[in-house]
């Protein structure tokens, strides 16, 4: 009995205690924001949060906002090249610094590079080639994919030839938190299967890449699949196969 008592005086009290109420901020729209620019929150970067901004009139912009969500800057990243193909850009922010990198093509070779923008915004020190593709065509989607370890002291830039469906080309470069490279592997990964798939990379804080290899029937039911490992050291794949004997798995393609 006294025990409900307790309770009952507690759920009294606490009616009377005032709610603390959450707070929302928010940014206004930009006069020069239109339906068909493109954005991507970049991150808190020293204290500020970096929203990168590209208005499709080769003006890749960076805007700078403070914690109530007031613009104080915005920064434009002139050293973008306004006249070559810019095919996609991802970022990597560190607590007084992001990475910005980015491919774009020029004739027939596409560039994967990376600059190093400050909490305002701004470029520090030089661009950083990472790697090139020489290719014969006008490329629409990325060559490269990007990946960053969880505790972000790796970074990991990789390409795929899909050209022979009998085996594929991997080029890894595996760099350190300051973009030094570690190791650059090329390898071949069998694809024994028509409805062989390869998805779901990651990067771990080794520096080793893992991914999944399955095979998918025609009713989109995975019938076999196996976890693939190339280690960081290694220039070679290591597979190694999962257990999905009971376990019923599909794979969705989102539109």
């Amino acid at each position: 009995m006294f025990g409900r008592i307790w309770l009952l005086a507690l759920l009294i009290t606490g009616s009377f205690l005032p709610a603390q109420a959450q707070k929302i901020v928010y940014s206004e729209n930009d006069k020069d924001d239109t339906r068909s620019m493109t954005f991507e929150i970049v991150g808190k970067v020293n204290g500020n949060f970096l929203i990168y901004k590209n208005n499709r009139a080769n003006r890749h912009l960076i805007s700078v906002l403070n914690n109530e969500m007031k613009e104080i800057a915005v920064a434009e990243q002139d050293y973008v090249p306004a006249s070559d193909r810019m095919i996609n850009v991802d970022f990597f922010p560190y607590n007084d610094f992001c990475y910005m990198i980015y491919q774009y093509q020029k004739k027939n070779v596409i560039y994967c590079v990376a600059a190093k923008i400050d909490g305002n915004g701004y470029k520090v020190g030089d661009i950083k080639e990472l790697d090139t593709t020489h290719i014969g065509f006008a490329a629409n989607n990325k060559i490269y994919t990007v990946l960053s370890s969880e505790d972000k002291s790796k970074i990991i830039v990789f390409k795929i030839n899909t050209r022979n469906r009998r085996s594929y080309a991997l080029t890894t470069c595996l760099m350190n938190d300051k973009l030094d490279l570690i190791k650059r592997s090329s390898l071949l990964i069998p694809m024994e299967e028509r409805n062989e798939y390869i998805s779901d990379f990651q990067l771990d804080n080794e520096g080793d890449l893992v991914f999944c290899k399955f095979f998918r029937a025609s009713n989109d039911i995975i019938s076999t699949a196996g976890m693939m490992i190339k280690y960081a050291s290694a220039d070679s794949v290591m597979k190694k196969e999962l257990n999905i004997e009971k376990t019923l798995l599909m794979r969705y393609t989102l539109k």
